[in-house]
């Protein structure tokens, strides 16, 4: 009884969990910075697909640092 077959330090993380974390910062960044970018786009007058590009690799890139700081790599 004294034995837990489940038990796991609480600083491991379980591999569909991080698979979901990367998959769900990535989608994020990417969709909302190229929200933000084809509204720039639309307000500021640059030209067609400019602004979506540009949020869409700063999306990414604000992704991949925010998993990076999260699984301390």
């Amino acid at each position: 009884m004294g034995d837990d077959l489940h038990s796991s330090k609480s600083d491991e993380h379980s591999s569909e969990g991080v698979a979901g974390a990367v998959a769900g910062y990535l989608l994020a960044g990417i969709v909302a910075w190229g929200f933000l970018g084809w509204l720039a786009e639309r307000f500021l007058a640059l030209p067609t697909g400019l602004g979506v590009a540009a949020g869409m690799i700063l999306g990414a890139a604000g992704a991949i640092y925010l998993i990076m700081k999260r699984l301390s790599a």
